[in-house]
């Protein structure tokens, strides 16, 4: 029988009053923890604090350059993912740091935002897999 994969968070409601649990296909597993990966800051997982993203440690660098921040965060992702996420191969990576402007009240805020897309091959099944995610960053405020 093929292992269950669980939504994260669980539903504790539903746990308690001993009901089926909603369960993820391995896919969706895969990229439900790869979400996890990327949000989650370096050192907050006291089990293991080499766990999670550099992307937080990068979040008000403001004098790094562009192209310098997006091969620091997909070095630093590529390697955490090939790290804890062993069901997948051939991993592929591919940053892009964007901006997008908010006017919804009397500031004007700048946003900037990481569009990320990773690509590979799922092992147990060798069919390829796709994973894309938007992360916004620091925002930057002025009136």
């Amino acid at each position: 029988m093929a292992k269950p994969y669980y939504q994260v968070p669980f539903d504790f409601t539903r746990f308690f009053k001993k009901k089926e649990l909603k369960k993820l296909t391995l896919r969706d597993s895969i990229s439900q923890f790869i979400s996890v990966i990327i949000t989650t800051y370096l050192e907050e997982y006291s089990n293991d604090e080499k766990f999670g993203s550099e992307i937080w440690e990068t979040d008000f660098d403001l004098l790094v350059n562009a192209n310098v921040l997006k091969e620091r965060i997909k070095y630093s992702l590529k390697n955490q993912i090939s790290t804890y996420e062993k069901r997948l191969d051939y991993i592929d990576l591919d940053v892009e740091l964007m901006e997008s402007l908010s006017e919804k009240s009397q500031n004007v805020r700048l946003k900037k935002y990481l569009y990320i897309t990773i690509t590979g091959t799922i092992i147990k099944t060798d069919e390829p897999f796709r994973f894309t995610g938007d992360y916004y960053l620091a925002p930057l405020s002025y009136k």
